[in-house]
């Protein structure tokens, strides 16, 4: 039998899935799995310690984890923990159905996998590396796919000043295609600090789905009223520029309070064709929102 300095270096390559990670505890399921195919083994004077292949863009390969040499006592006499621990050091890379992160050169560089995950399973992944990152990703309109729609946190005076950034791979491709990933980067300075980061990132909607950009303007470019002046203009003449693009209109009441404005849900029945739109923005696909009031306000600030 192997001593237990030599078994701890047979398994450190294995020590690539978080504590936090499904199946990553002592007892969970890929370490029974693992234990399994070690007493499956045949005895061999070899040993060979073959990772885990990772197919392209898919799901974490489930090839077997195979220890030839490894008696099943000597490996409960160790304990099977996959972990951080058992390679000596703070783990730097995490993965599971959702996302892959690792770290390169002072970023942690996190590859979305399936941008329709669980809305958990980002966030999850970037606390097990001890970063304190909320990941959202979200359906949005044409113009904000593949990119940060939104973020915010809380940082110290301290904190260093790295950029966050989000690519596309491989760079310019179309993320309609399944070959085409979103790769989103976080500063590694951030990692075990009481810094908070939260952010949004765009992906395309699935039919039907309700774009959740629905503050940003539908007139920019990539968007179905690209170019067109919508603010300031007589609900009549906005909708006859929608209906030359073939989309469909909703509506929401824009309400002025001191130091800004609401907007809440109106019936199409109950607006005037002379009311005033304030703003066009994007709902679902073939779908935008009107957002008007019953006269010219004073207090907003129309884009004409």
């Amino acid at each position: 039998m192997r001593d237990t300095d030599e078994i701890g270096e047979l398994l450190r390559p294995l020590a690539r899935i978080a504590p936090d990670e499904p199946g990553g505890r002592a007892g969970g399921a890929r370490a029974r799995a693992l234990f399994a195919d070690i007493i499956a083994q045949e005895r061999d004077t070899a040993t060979t310690v073959p990772l885990p292949r990772r197919p392209h863009g898919g799901r974490p390969g489930r090839g077997r984890r195979a220890l030839l040499g490894l008696t099943a006592s000597a490996v409960l006499a160790l304990g099977v923990v996959l972990g951080p621990s058992l390679a000596g050091g703070t783990a730097t890379s995490y993965a599971n159905s959702a996302v892959e992160i690792h770290e390169e050169a002072h970023t942690y560089v996190a590859r979305i996998k399936d941008p329709y995950a669980d809305q958990r399973e980002f966030s999850e992944a970037f606390r097990a590396l001890g970063l304190n990152v909320e990941l959202k990703v979200i359906p949005v309109s044409p113009s904000a796919v593949g990119e940060i729609v939104s973020m915010g946190g809380s940082f110290n005076a301290t904190s260093p000043k790295v950029p966050y950034g989000v690519r596309k791979e491989p760079a310019g491709c179309d993320l309609s295609d399944s070959a085409c990933f979103m790769v989103v980067t976080v500063p590694a300075a951030l990692k075990d600090t009481p810094d908070v980061m939260h952010f949004e990132l765009g992906r395309p909607a699935q039919p039907g789905e309700s774009y959740e950009n629905d503050w940003q303007s539908v007139t920019r470019p990539g968007e179905p009223l690209a170019g067109v002046r919508v603010s300031g203009r007589t609900v009549t003449d906005v909708l006859a520029e929608v209906g030359k693009r073939g989309l469909a209109a909703e509506f929401r009441l824009v309400v002025v309070h001191e130091g800004g404005y609401t907007v809440e849900p109106l019936a199409a029945d109950e607006v005037g064709g002379d009311w005033i739109v304030f703003k066009a923005t994007p709902a679902r696909a073939g779908v935008v929102t009107l957002e008007v009031t019953a006269e010219r306000q004073t207090g907003l600030q129309y884009a004409d």
